[in-house]
């Protein structure tokens, strides 16, 4: 049977949010963080009064500290049912909130929301940065998704998911993920090259034999890489398969300056 390559349909889509969507935004924080607050052992008023002004609070800190992030009501079928909060700096993608309706979570609409945000990090070339509870369930997902632990406090992580370079493509060389949903095989990484402040490789990933893949643009997916859209181009079909070569063009970045 002859497998073909496919682009996902978006489970979600995000919008702006407006003013109008404020209540809808209080029910998802209060739904978010309903375990942390029972925590506290407060009645029922206490913890809606307490989740209120936390709402408020944090409303105010990221308009002052990210002006320019993106609050987006996430919506499946045209129903509100989340919250994405992003702000794209030059630098890196930070997720300031990222939070789902509690009858729409464990369904894999968080994890394509992100691995979304990762391919869209990956083609500017700059990090994803989030935190969250050291105890939280979304932990898990975020480790499955490639983020690794960069600092944080006794109750938060601080994590981050770098675009990978050609080391990292290097050094999971023999491993396997997905690509437009086909098992696809990392055969290989070339070695780099460096032109004009830009540095070039490629990567060679082999789908099974009889798979139909046209040139094109296809997510790939991988447990130590997380999420990318590559363009990838047949290359070669064997009896081991048919390789797909995906080549990139980065800017060199500088090195960082040594700790005095």
């Amino acid at each position: 049977m002859t497998a073909t390559a496919t682009v996902p349909a978006v489970p979600a889509r995000v919008r702006p949010a407006t003013l109008a969507d404020e209540p809808f935004l209080r029910t998802v924080h209060a739904a978010a963080r309903a375990e942390e607050a029972a925590a506290f052992g407060w009645s029922a008023p206490q913890v809606d009064a307490f989740l209120a002004i936390q709402f408020d609070a944090q409303h105010r800190h990221y308009r002052t500290v990210w002006p320019h992030a993106t609050d987006g009501i996430v919506e499946a079928g045209g129903t509100p049912v989340g919250r994405l909060y992003v702000d794209r700096g030059p630098g890196a993608f930070t997720v300031l909130d990222i939070a789902l309706l509690p009858d729409r979570r464990g369904a894999g609409l968080g994890g394509a929301l992100l691995r979304g945000l990762q391919a869209e990090a990956a083609a500017l070339d700059v990090p994803v940065d989030l935190r969250v509870l050291r105890t939280g369930r979304a932990l898990r997902l975020y480790q499955r998704l490639g983020f690794r632990p960069t600092g944080g406090d006794e109750h938060r992580l601080a994590l981050r998911w770098d675009p990978p370079g050609p080391a990292r493509w290097q050094s999971v060389a023999g491993t396997s993920g997905t690509i437009g949903g086909l098992p696809a095989l990392l055969a290989a990484c070339t070695d780099v090259s460096h032109a004009g402040g830009y540095e070039h490789f490629g990567v060679t990933l082999r789908v099974p034999a009889d798979a139909t893949v046209e040139q094109g643009t296809y997510r790939f997916e991988h447990p130590a890489l997380g999420a990318l859209d590559l363009f990838v181009v047949p290359t070669a079909r064997t009896a081991e398969g048919l390789a797909l070569t995906a080549t990139f063009t980065r800017a060199v970045r500088p090195a960082a300056e040594p700790a005095p």
